[in-house]
């Protein structure tokens, strides 16, 4: 599954020269994980309620490649890659215009009522192809 999500950088999420802080691209994958997953048919809290499991964000690793700026027009891809036995990854690249300005993977683990690991839903596995 693959998604596009438009972000446009506002003035709060940049520093005092306008470029975008490096903590605000952790809260854009966290958005474009939302989407995806929103875009799926998956919310967490009908997940939560109905089969008792939920995804959490296991492992994130970021590349900067370049840096965004005040009013900048971005899009996020957001893009399910292998989906195994216990957990989800989930790839990220932010683009303004043709340039790359950062690149992402997810690893997302499920957990069930009681915090214990489990493998990955079928609801997840067939939604997420």
């Amino acid at each position: 599954m693959k998604i596009e999500l438009p972000i446009t950088v506002v003035a709060f999420e940049t520093d005092f020269g306008g470029v975008v802080s490096n903590t605000r691209y952790l809260e854009y994958i966290e958005r474009g994980r939302y989407a995806l997953l929103h875009a799926a048919g998956l919310k967490i809290s009908e997940i939560w309620e109905e089969y008792g499991v939920q995804p959490v964000v296991r492992r994130v690793q970021i590349e900067y490649l370049g840096f965004a700026r005040h009013e900048d027009d971005l899009v996020l891809h957001v893009s399910t890659g292998e989906i195994g036995g216990s957990t989800i990854i989930l790839h990220y690249e932010l683009r303004r215009g043709d340039d790359v300005l950062m690149r992402a993977t997810q690893t997302l683990a499920f957990l069930n009522t009681r915090w214990r690991p489990v493998r990955v839903p079928p609801v997840f596995r067939e939604a997420m192809i």
